[in-house]
C-alpha cells in the first residue's frame, strides 16, 4: 500500500496548482484528442491538460481552499486536506474534483467506504474522470476483487487508450489471475 500511496501524492504533485472545472468548453475537444492520441507521451500531455481543466477554479470559487488542501495532501497532513475539501463538497457540491480529492484523501487514510462515496459523486458529475475511475481500480486491488478492478481499469482505457497506468494494472491482474492473451 506504500507505494500506491507514493503514486497518489506524486500525482497530487504533478497535478497544477491553477484551479475551470468539469463544466470547461475546452473539455470535449480535449477528450477527443485524448482517445486518438498517437503515443502515451501525447497521452500524457493531454491528460494534464484535461487535469488543469478539472483544477482551475477562481478563488473566490474555492481556488484558495483546493490549493491549501493539495498542499496539505503532499505534506501528509490528511486531517486538515479532509477538512478544507468537506468544506469545498459542502459550499460546492458541483465541484467534481473537490469529490475527487477528498475521495484520495479518504484512501490515504485507509476510508476505502467513503472514497468509493466520494469517487461515486465524482463520476456522476463528470463521468470521463479517469482519475476516479482508476480509484475504483485501486480501492477493488486493496479489496481482492480483482474483476471489478480489471473492470475499472478497462473504463480507463475506453477514455485514455494509452494510460499506462491503467495498462500495467490490467497486465498486473492478467499475471495474478495466470490469464494469458
Amino acid at each position: 500500500m506504500k507505494s500506491i500511496r507514493t503514486l497518489i501524492l506524486a500525482a497530487t504533485m504533478v497535478c497544477p496548482q491553477t484551479f475551470a472545472d468539469q463544466k470547461s468548453d475546452a473539455l470535449p475537444e480535449l477528450f477527443g484528442q485524448l482517445r486518438s492520441a498517437d503515443s502515451p507521451q501525447q497521452a500524457v500531455m493531454i491528460e494534464t491538460e484535461i487535469w488543469k481543466q478539472w483544477y482551475e477554479r477562481d478563488t473566490t470559487l474555492g481556488g484558495q481552499d483546493m490549493k491549501a488542501a493539495i498542499d496539505a495532501m503532499t505534506s501528509g497532513r490528511y486531517t486538515i486536506a479532509l477538512n478544507l475539501l468537506n468544506s469545498l463538497v459542502d459550499n460546492q457540491p458541483d465541484f467534481a474534483e473537490a469529490w475527487n480529492r477528498r475521495a484520495t484523501v479518504h484512501y490515504l487514510l485507509g476510508d476505502f467506504k467513503q472514497s468509493l462515496s466520494d469517487i461515486e459523486k465524482t463520476l456522476t458529475l463528470e463521468p470521463r474522470h479517469f482519475g476516479a475511475l482508476s480509484g475504483v481500480g485501486l480501492i477493488m486491488l486493496q479489496a481482492g476483487d480483482n474483476e471489478k478492478a480489471m473492470h475499472a481499469f478497462e473504463q480507463v482505457l475506453e477514455i485514455s487508450p494509452h494510460n499506462l497506468g491503467a495498462a500495467k494494472s490490467i497486465k498486473d491482474i492478467e499475471k495474478k489471475l495466470g490469464v494469458t492473451i
